[in-house]
């Protein structure tokens, strides 16, 4: 926002000093209309902006356009810049020089004002010449040791100051021809060593110079052709190593590169009818895997994949909606499964509470009280039937894991493992035989698994 704010500061003061008495009889050029500055946005057709490449290229158009309306206001601030230097108003010429290098720091013709503006302020009018001559010496320097785009850039300078010095025009003219003939050279090095990019490259740049040689232009034309033939073959070789490797989504994608290359390849489009058409199956016949192996996300992930390469869009959906509805009905039984376990378990719970205490009947056995009598330790412990009719103590110990046994059971079986819901209650018996919450979960098991 500063930026623009300067920039409007500064085309507002050129207005104002475009219009003051001081003005000379030739006045300050004026480049375009205003009404061409905008971008007619009415004359742009980009349709519905709902795709990201669409809205990526609108707001670079618009991007360019805000460009070229700073680059027009810029260059007329540069101008007025110019008329105040020629009239010995270096102060002000320095200031609005400065202005348009805060903006865009690139604007050498600004930079080279702005130094001669405040050298001029300096040491008076009469030193301009001085210091065309000392370009003129530091390019012709530039020049004999080879550095022409450097000597080049001088006689910019020097233009700048005095656009219509004899001079450095012609100078400039046989600098750029050098500068051509050079870059010519390099092309066509690099041609001969079949480096046909960087051949392209050294030619298009000596073409902005040599803009009407037709010979140029021809040998521009003939590597272009060569360059593309070279890139597809390359880019085949890539696309069927691909192909080979089983990498089908890889090879479809550098045949799509070789269409921007070469478009119309009938060749290629063939390829990539035949790719798409093999990883539509491949994505099909994965989803078909995964379905199998109740692995329904992944089975809705390939079946979307397969109708986006081409595969019959109507059948896929009915997949999906398959794999859908039998994922939600997975989940419904693992969820009623477990609500029914918990309900039992609670229920055991509860009828285990409201039961009297159960006596052990011992038959006969050393220090063991007679039949009916309810066996208990001096500190209130139940005391279970031992083998071959003795006693075995049940500590508060082992009722305790054997209850912390069953709640592990309890847990394997909400997360349907039978098998270690199975080994954890039977140790929960083994810890405490009354443990009947344990035998309710066994029969659970063995009714769902047949497991005994």
């Amino acid at each position: 926002m500063k930026k623009y704010l300067l920039l409007l500061l500064a085309v507002s003061t050129a207005a104002v000093l475009s219009a003051a008495p001081l003005r000379q009889p030739n006045p300050i050029r004026q480049h375009g209309k205003e009404e061409g500055m905008i971008l007619d946005l009415n004359k742009i057709t980009l349709g519905t902006l709902n795709d990201v490449e669409e809205k990526k290229q609108y707001l670079s158009t618009v991007q360019l356009e805000k460009q070229r309306i700073q680059n027009y206001m810029l260059r007329q601030v540069y101008e007025n810049a110019y008329t105040l230097y020629r009239r010995g108003d270096y102060q002000r010429a320095q200031e609005m020089a400065q202005t348009i290098l805060s903006i865009d720091p690139n604007f050498t013709q600004a930079s080279t004002l702005a130094k001669q503006a405040s050298h001029m302020g300096a040491y008076g009018t009469i030193s301009e010449s001085e210091v065309i001559e000392a370009k003129f010496q530091e390019a012709n320097r530039m020049y004999d040791s080879g550095r022409l785009v450097e000597a080049n850039e001088k006689l910019d300078e020097i233009l700048t100051i005095q656009p219509h010095n004899s001079k450095a025009l012609a100078w400039k003219k046989r600098i750029d021809k050098d500068i051509a003939q050079e870059y010519s050279r390099r092309g066509n090095v690099a041609y001969d060593e079949q480096d046909y990019q960087r051949a392209l490259d050294n030619w298009y740049n000596a073409l902005l110079i040599r803009k009407d040689d037709p010979t140029l232009v021809n040998k521009i034309a003939q590597t272009e052709n060569l360059l593309r033939k070279q890139q597809v073959k390359e880019a085949m070789e890539e696309a069927m190593s691909y192909y080979n490797q089983g990498r089908f989504v890889e090879s479809y994608t550098v045949f799509e590169r070789i269409t921007k290359i070469q478009p119309g390849d009938t060749r290629v489009q063939k390829y990539m009818s035949q790719l798409k058409d093999e990883i539509a199956n491949s994505y099909f016949t994965a989803g078909n895997k995964s379905f199998n192996a109740q692995k329904y996300d992944s089975a809705i992930s390939y079946w979307t994949n397969a109708k986006k390469w081409g595969a019959d869009a109507s059948y896929m959906d009915r997949l999906i909606k398959k794999a859908r509805n039998a994922k939600e009905e997975a989940l419904r039984r693992k969820q009623e499964a477990a609500r029914r376990a918990a309900e039992e378990a609670e229920k055991a719970e509860e009828e285990q509470l409201d039961e009297p205490i159960e006596t052990v009947t011992v038959e006969g056995g050393l220090g063991v009280p007679g039949e009916g009598t309810p066996t208990l330790g001096p500190d209130g412990n139940t005391v279970a039937q031992g083998i071959g009719g003795g006693a075995t103590r049940v500590s508060a110990e082992a009722s305790a894991a054997s209850r912390q046994k069953y709640i592990e059971g309890l847990d394997a079986f909400n997360q349907d493992d039978y098998e270690r819901a199975r080994a954890a209650w039977i140790v929960a018996k083994q810890l405490d035989p009354g443990n009947t919450d344990a035998d309710l979960g066994l029969r659970k098991v063995e009714e769902l698994t047949g497991i005994r």
